[in-house]
């Protein structure tokens, strides 16, 4: 099969290495091809005046686009730069071979908004994961007050979860928030950020499994107890 992973920032390097990266690996490893679409700065891939970059990191086929991005940005640089990352993966997932199954994270929701107008273009499903939930974190924190802006990011996290065939929370209490928000609870996996690669490994194989995905994961291992 063939897979997408979308993400902003996915650290592919060194003991950061991002749970995404290495569930891609684990994908590569059962034959499987595997894109990642992510920023040059989450690879440290310095690209110059170039826009897009190519590179392969143990069988995943990465593609990075110059799109910089710091904490010391302010409000208008940061939401321009995730404008356009979503724009750019989008139009470049559009010129790729044809995906049979996307995975996205967020934030920011912009990166989820580019995975479902690309699932809606080949007619494939998408996994999203949540980090943190938007706008609450920006708000929370101060970062965020425009009234625009928040209902902007508010239409964009309810699409995101409409229209998701998973929701992958990693905590409960991120899974809880998205309950309240009317979505269905079947819907939610919790796949809690351990550092454990076999459990993030076995809690994407089950959601997976949820969704009918079986080729993607392969037959269910039994356990000890059913032997």
């Amino acid at each position: 099969m063939n897979i997408f992973i979308i993400s902003q920032y996915l650290e592919a390097n060194g003991k950061g290495e991002d749970r995404l990266f290495k569930l891609g690996r684990e994908m590569v490893s059962r034959g499987h091809a595997v894109t990642t679409l992510t920023s040059n700065g989450a690879v440290e891939m310095d690209l110059g005046r170039k826009r897009i970059g190519f590179f392969q990191k143990n069988g995943l086929n990465v593609i990075a686009f110059n799109v910089p991005y710091a904490n010391e940005m302010n409000n208008r640089q940061k939401v321009y730069a995730t404008l356009k990352f979503a724009r750019m993966a989008e139009k470049q997932g559009k010129n790729l071979p044809k995906p049979d199954l996307i995975v996205v994270k967020s934030p920011p929701l912009t990166a989820g908004i580019a995975a479902i107008r690309l699932a809606a273009h080949y007619r494939v499903p998408v996994v999203a994961e949540f980090r943190e939930i938007w706008p609450d974190a920006l708000i929370k924190r101060g970062d965020l007050k425009g009234g625009l802006l928040i209902k902007a990011l508010n239409s964009m996290e309810q699409k995101i979860y409409e229209k998701a065939g998973r929701i992958i929370a990693l905590n409960q209490g991120i899974a809880d928030t998205i309950k309240a928000r009317f979505v269905e609870r079947a819907k939610i996996s919790v796949v809690e950020d351990e550092g454990d690669e076999q459990a993030l490994i076995a809690g994407y194989d089950k959601a997976l499994r949820k969704m009918g995905l079986d080729k993607v994961t392969g037959p269910e291992k039994e356990t000890d107890s059913e032997k």
